[in-house]
């Protein structure tokens, strides 16, 4: 193998730093994502949908976007256990703590 190839060196201490860093900023823009659509991403809450439908339980993104700050909030999917649903399909979302 060459010198100048490069490669990961996963045996350092330091490697986690990277993720650690990555999951902090993942962090950061969620807290942004969740103020912006006023939603308590995280944390227990009673939603209702608008064809009535009554779920309860952590809310959270359905899928694993990349790019939180540049979502399209009309193709957002959020999950609540097992039922995931379309952010325009909210129609109430209550914290419960």
């Amino acid at each position: 193998m060459s010198e100048s190839q490069f490669h990961f060196d996963f045996d350092q201490p330091k490697s986690e730093e990277g993720l650690i860093q990555w999951r902090r900023q993942r962090q950061r823009a969620s807290t942004r994502l969740a103020r912006k659509l006023g939603l308590p991403i995280g944390f227990d809450v009673e939603v209702w949908l608008k064809n009535g439908v009554m779920l309860r339980g952590k809310l959270d993104l359905a899928e694993s976007v990349l790019l939180l700050d540049t979502i399209d909030e009309q193709k957002l999917k959020l999950v609540i256990g097992r039922a995931d649903f379309s952010y325009p399909d909210l129609e109430s979302c209550v914290r419960m703590d």
